[in-house]
């Protein structure tokens, strides 16, 4: 199977990025420099629920089987 090289529909990490993100917009007010925002990034990393994570490894078959069942188009994921 030929995997693109950036595709969104196959990289679980997208859904990762997302997380962080939400969790970064939850400490108010939005990070005063770029320390205190890698410091926010290790703690919503850290406090990632493991079931999270799992998901996103155990979805990776059905992520690859939608993607042949639509030819590479878009998926669902």
């Amino acid at each position: 199977m030929l995997w693109p090289a950036n595709s969104p529909d196959l990289n679980p990490i997208e859904h990762m990025w997302d997380e962080l993100c939400r969790g970064v917009q939850q400490h108010p007010p939005p990070p005063a420099n770029l320390g205190q925002l890698l410091q926010w990034l290790q703690q919503e990393w850290n406090g990632v629920p493991r079931a999270f994570i799992c998901n996103l490894i155990h979805s990776m078959l059905q992520r690859c089987v939608q993607y042949l069942a639509h030819n590479g188009g878009h998926t669902r994921f």
